[in-house]
């Protein structure tokens, strides 16, 4: 026994996976396809496409410059709706069997209202308020199902993977998004359609990729075993119970000082990067003047150099340790 303890360790993290049961490999790569899938939202949609075409709209239908402003403001209300709901949904996906179920209607709110988002130029100049009311709900959809999928990981693999895991589904994650946007800016340079069906194309292939690929998730992950003793009563008392919850893991946090620092370190760093994302194109748009083909560009161009820098960190993160990469 202690022989193969000792030898269990000396094994890589992919050495590790690859002697997993071939099921429960396919469960892990279904969950690396979601991420595959998804990025089409948090890549053209979210980062990309949509703020420079509601800054667009907005600059159009009020004759000033300041649509970036107002995509903040629409970010914003998106987000705090966003911060409201997913402590507890969190719990509520760690205590009860129903991941996959939340998951899927997640996503299908994301799905269904990416491909929405292509008609709001039609709208003339009431296009930027279509939009943003779209929008606000497809992000809320993303990134509700985003809270979700994570909770998946634990599950996927041994806790000394967890590295490796998280590394190759942020690195399925960004080739999946660069794929997609490659394409869009195929369809933005190389088409002479007109500019709405273009954003009508482009939020519409967002929706097909999402859920083409991200299906391989619900085909091939299972429901993953929840030791509890709670029982389903129904949602709203799931919700009491997680918020609840999240109250006394809030007054509680004092006592524990390295997850309250990461709590602020993640708030500061890993969020301001993603409001910063977020907001590049739609500065692009209304500060800088840059064309939609420029902005994707550009944004493209980050995301492909993000592809080999994941494994970089991943492997690093192997050798020297999570903290240190």
């Amino acid at each position: 026994m202690g022989e193969s303890v000792s030898a269990s360790k000396q094994l890589s993290a992919s050495e590790l996976i690859k002697a997993m049961p071939e099921d429960d490999q396919k469960a892990l790569k279904g969950w690396y396809w979601y991420d595959w899938a998804n990025q089409a939202y948090a890549l053209t949609v979210m980062t990309v496409i949509a703020p420079a075409l509601m800054a667009n709209l907005y600059n159009k239908a009020t004759g000033t410059q300041s649509g970036d402003a107002f995509y903040a403001f629409i970010l914003t209300i998106s987000m705090l709706f966003v911060v409201t709901t997913a402590p507890a949904l969190g719990v509520i996906a760690d205590r009860f069997p129903i991941k996959k179920k939340l998951l899927k209607w997640y996503t299908i709110v994301g799905i269904v209202f990416t491909a929405l988002m292509g008609a709001a130029p039609y709208f003339g100049s009431q296009g930027y308020m279509v939009l943003a009311l779209i929008f606000v709900i497809g992000t809320v959809g993303f990134t509700g199902g985003n809270v979700i999928y994570y909770s998946f990981m634990p599950y996927l693999a041994p806790r000394n993977c967890q590295d490796h895991v998280s590394t190759w589904g942020y690195a399925y994650g960004f080739i999946g998004g660069s794929m997609i946007l490659i394409f869009h800016l195929i369809v933005l340079l190389g088409t002479s359609w007109d500019t709405n069906f273009q954003m009508a194309i482009i939020f519409a292939t967002s929706a097909i990729w999402w859920w083409g690929f991200g299906l391989q998730m619900f085909k091939w992950t299972p429901e993953p075993e929840i030791p509890t003793t709670m029982e389903w009563k129904g949602l709203k008392d799931a919700t009491k119970v997680a918020y609840l919850q999240v109250y006394q893991t809030f007054k509680e946090i004092k006592r524990f000082k390295v997850l309250a620092y990461f709590l602020l370190a993640y708030l500061l760093f890993y969020d301001g990067v993603n409001t910063i994302a977020s907001m590049a194109t739609a500065f692009g748009e209304s500060v800088l003047r840059l064309n939609q083909s420029m902005n994707v560009m550009l944004l493209l161009t980050v995301n492909i150099v993000a592809i080999p820098m994941t494994i970089v960190f991943g492997k690093l993160a192997n050798v020297k340790g999570t903290k240190f990469a």
